[in-house]
C-alpha cells in the first residue's frame, strides 16, 4: 500500500510533538505554519497552504481549527485566512480532521466536498485534555482576581469533562463551588458529588452571588439580560469553543471582566497536551482513512464526531 500523506496545517507547540508521532506511525508528512528547524528532517515544511494540502490523503488541523473569521490557528506566524483557493488542489472526498469545526470551516468543506471529522470529544482526546484546561482556568482566575480561590463563590456552567475537572480543583482549593447544567442527568451527578447546584431556569436570579463564573457550554448562555444580574467586579472565564457562551460586548459595556480562554492546554501545558495528541492522532487518522469513500461522502458539509 502506498504511503498515506497527512498535511498538518497550522498549530502550536503541540503540533511539534504530533509531527514525529505521525512519521513514526508510517505516514508521509507535509506541514504548513510550523518552524522547519523544529521539525524532523523527514517532514516537508511547505510555504503555503496550497502546497501542503495538494494531493494529501488527509488534512489535519489543530484542535481550534479555523476560527469563525476564517483564520487558521497557528502560533508561529500571523494567522492566515483560509479560502477555497488555498485548498483548490485537494481532491473531493479528502477527509479533514479538526477538534471543533467552526461554521466557516463547515462551509469551506461543503464547497470543496471534503468530509469533516471532529475529534475534540473522542475519549482519548477529551478526557486527558480536560485537566490542562481546568488548570489553565485556575491560573487565569488567580491572575485576574483580587482575592484568593479560598472561599471564592464560584459557578461552573456545564458539568461535562472540563466542568467536572474544574469544579473538583476549585473545591480542592477551598472555593464555594456551585454547578449549573442544562441537562438534569449531569446536574444530578454534580449534586451527588456534593456540589451546590443551581437550576438552569434560576440562573438570572442566582448569578449575583458569584465572584467568578466559569463557562464550558458552547452556546450563548450568558446573554446581556443574565449579565445584568452579575455583581460588579465579577470575573467570567469562558472556556467554550467557537464564539464562546458569553456576550462579550455586553460584558464590556456592563464593566464585567470577561476572558474568552481558548486553547488553554497549548498555552499552559503544551508538552502534556502535545503528548496526548501524539498518542491519539495516529489511531484516529487510521480510523478515518479506513472508512469507505462512499461512506465519507455522506458527511460533506457537516462534521462527524469520532
Amino acid at each position: 500500500m502506498a504511503e498515506k500523506i497527512v498535511a498538518l496545517l497550522g498549530g502550536d507547540q503541540r503540533e511539534l510533538l504530533v509531527a514525529p508521532a505521525l512519521l513514526d506511525a508510517g505516514f508521509g508528512l507535509r506541514t504548513f505554519g510550523l518552524p522547519a528547524a523544529e521539525l524532523p528532517a523527514e517532514a516537508k515544511a511547505c510555504t503555503s497552504l496550497n502546497e501542503a494540502a495538494q494531493g494529501a490523503d488527509l488534512l489535519l488541523l489543530p484542535l481550534p481549527g479555523v476560527r469563525e473569521n476564517g483564520r487558521l490557528h497557528t502560533a508561529f506566524l500571523s494567522p492566515p485566512l483560509v479560502t477555497t483557493s488555498d485548498l483548490a488542489g485537494t481532491a473531493a472526498g479528502t477527509p479533514v480532521m479538526v477538534g471543533v469545526a467552526s461554521k466557516y470551516l463547515r462551509g469551506l468543506c461543503q464547497a470543496l466536498q471534503l468530509p469533516l471529522y471532529e475529534i475534540a470529544e473522542a475519549d482519548e482526546v477529551a478526557v486527558p485534555n480536560a485537566i490542562p484546561t481546568a488548570e489553565g482556568a485556575l491560573q487565569l482566575a488567580m491572575q485576574q482576581l483580587p482575592v484568593t480561590i479560598q472561599d471564592l463563590p464560584a459557578l461552573v456552567l456545564g458539568f461535562g469533562r472540563v466542568g467536572a475537572a474544574l469544579a473538583e480543583r476549585l473545591r480542592a482549593l477551598g472555593a464555594e463551588v456551585w454547578v449549573a447544567n442544562r441537562g438534569a442527568e449531569r446536574l444530578q451527578k454534580a449534586r451527588q458529588q456534593g456540589y451546590a447546584v443551581c437550576a438552569w431556569e434560576q440562573l438570572a436570579a442566582e448569578l449575583g452571588r458569584f465572584a467568578a463564573v466559569f463557562n464550558t457550554v458552547p452556546a450563548l448562555v450568558l446573554p446581556e439580560e443574565r449579565l445584568q444580574a452579575m455583581r460588579p467586579g465579577a470575573l467570567i472565564i469562558d472556556l467554550a469553543s467557537g464564539s464562546g457562551g458569553t456576550d462579550f460586548a455586553a460584558a464590556e459595556k456592563l464593566g464585567l471582566a470577561a476572558v474568552h480562554a481558548l486553547s488553554l492546554p497549548g498555552k499552559v501545558a503544551p508538552q502534556t497536551a502535545g503528548q496526548l495528541l501524539a498518542r491519539a492522532y495516529p489511531r484516529l487518522i487510521k480510523q478515518v482513512l479506513a472508512s469507505e469513500q462512499e461512506e465519507r461522502s455522506e458527511f460533506w458539509g457537516r462534521a462527524v464526531k469520532l
